[in-house]
């Protein structure tokens, strides 16, 4: 009996199957892994609220509460922070004319007109650049677009020119506009000197 039982053992499978597993149960059961694996890959699903709340920067926050139809830029820096806030006022619904006034690689900058124009193309954005001084990029947005409702003074302020420039912002401004100067990391309304101005012209 003992050898019997033996031989009995060594022909009985190593791994039997569940006593109340069924092929239906793990064909359920890989379906109900797979419906998971789907519902959390990014870009799927409902979307993360937090992730968006960190990537909304200081500025973006600020335009959306501006509500702004016309932006112009004055200074761009690497482009990153342009298409990062109009990304987010586009994911928002809010739709905004895009302007932009800055040098260059003509004024010795990192980035080439052509490489940031091809950086908002690819963010869904039809920019119209001038790339010419402050004073003459002014001008010309005054002669073929007029006003702004949001002016984002990022660049440095000529002094040998900084009364000129501010005369051109005042006349590039509307009643609703909001001129905001880059200190630093943060962004502050810049008001401008109206007596200096009216006493110049």
């Amino acid at each position: 009996m003992p050898l019997r039982k033996l031989w009995n053992s060594l022909r009985r499978p190593h791994n039997p199957p569940a006593p109340n597993s069924t092929a239906g149960d793990s064909v359920e059961q890989g379906v109900v892994k797979l419906e998971d694996r789907i519902s959390h890959k990014p870009g799927k699903g409902k979307p993360n609220n937090t992730v968006q709340s960190r990537s909304k920067s200081h500025l973006s926050n600020l335009l959306h509460e501006l509500a702004p139809t016309t932006i112009l830029e004055i200074g761009v820096g690497n482009g990153e922070q342009t298409v990062d806030y109009l990304t987010c006022l586009k994911s928002s619904d809010h739709m905004v004319r895009y302007f932009a006034i800055d040098q260059f690689e003509l004024g010795g900058g990192t980035l080439s007109l052509r490489a940031f124009h091809q950086m908002l193309r690819s963010a869904g954005v039809r920019p119209q650049l001038f790339p010419e001084t402050i004073s003459e990029g002014l001008t010309r947005f005054l002669h073929t677009i007029g006003t702004a409702d949001v002016i984002l003074f990022s660049d440095e302020m000529p002094q040998h020119d900084e009364l000129q420039i501010e005369r051109l912002l005042a006349r590039v401004s509307n009643s609703r506009t909001t001129i905001l100067r880059q200190n630093q990391t943060r962004w502050e309304v810049l008001h401008l000197n109206r007596q200096a101005i009216h006493r110049a012209a």
